[in-house]
């Protein structure tokens, strides 16, 4: 096995020299696939968060969220990317995640209506905003963020929710990066009227 002068094996197991936390994505795929121990298990920490916070956007339920994410984590397994993106992981699991969560909200809406066809979406985007006097701060910028066109909004929720960096979202999208900017820019001009509108 070749470890690249980053660890060394012995007779108990793993002699560690660089700690797995202050590596980077690159190294922990490439230490996932020799076999280190602990190298999976920090890409998981280290993502896990963030990445059911940014299925939950699409999916509307944290428990489908966190099934989404063991989903990608077990595609991480199976066939990890061969490139990175900078040598972050970040755009692969964002993007993968993305058209999953995409993938099982359709397919969740369709069940919904074939069980009960009169019952109500979960999540309608891009309906009025209701009863926002009764609403938090957060769930109200959450509300308005879902009204949001989907370009705008897909941009917003990867740098907020996913924290990418514009170069990864223009990657991802498959936008130049000033159009990244530029939706960015936008989505805060258009939040910023639509909090203002509704303001008691």
């Amino acid at each position: 096995m070749n470890q690249e002068n980053t660890f060394t094996q012995t007779a108990t197991g793993y002699s560690e020299v660089e700690p797995l936390v202050d590596a980077s994505d690159k190294k922990l795929l490439r230490w996932m696939r020799n076999g280190r121990p602990g190298a999976f298990e920090e890409l998981f920490a280290r993502y896990e968060t963030r990445l059911i916070a940014y299925a939950t956007r699409y999916v509307g339920s944290p428990d489908l969220a966190r099934d989404v994410c063991q989903e990608i984590f077990l595609k991480l397994i199976s066939k990890p990317p061969r490139i990175l993106i900078c040598d972050s992981l970040a755009p692969w699991l964002f993007r993968v995640t993305r058209n999953l969560a995409i993938d099982k909200r359709r397919r969740r809406k369709f069940e919904i209506h074939e069980e009960d066809a009169e019952m109500p979406e979960p999540r309608a985007e891009g309906n009025p905003l209701v009863s926002l006097s009764r609403k938090s701060d957060v769930e109200m910028v959450r509300s308005l963020v879902e009204s949001l066109p989907t370009d705008l909004r897909d941009v917003v929720e990867l740098r907020i929710d996913g924290g990418v960096s514009f170069k990864n979202i223009a990657v991802l999208l498959d936008i130049p990066q000033g159009t990244a900017l530029w939706r960015m820019h936008r989505a805060v001009q258009v939040l910023r009227q639509e909090w203002r509108r509704h303001e008691p």
